[in-house]
């Protein structure tokens, strides 16, 4: 069994607050990355939180780190999205 749910989350922010927001993600324990992005939200925050025995895994992540991500200042609207099943290739983007 998985030891971690990953979610990612869409965020829509006050025009030009973007960089504060991927700053403030940043500090929260959950978020591993935030990207600005283009489209219809302005921000992707990728969420880990350790899995609850027995616990949905949106459940997991609601009660961990979507709360945060919401509540955050400048913060307009999100979207979050649990993938089913993963396979990562990590590559130094640097």
């Amino acid at each position: 069994m998985k030891q971690y749910t990953r979610a990612f989350i869409l965020v829509q922010t006050e025009p030009m607050r973007e960089k504060e927001v991927i700053e403030d993600l940043l500090k929260m324990e959950e978020v591993v990355e935030a990207h600005m992005i283009t489209g219809e939200y302005d921000v992707l925050a990728v969420v880990q939180v350790k899995r609850h025995f027995l616990e949905a895994d949106y459940d997991n992540v609601f009660n961990s780190a979507i709360a945060k991500v919401e509540g955050a200042k400048f913060v307009v609207d999100t979207n979050t999205i649990i993938g089913m099943a993963s396979k990562t290739k990590i590559f130094d983007s640097t």
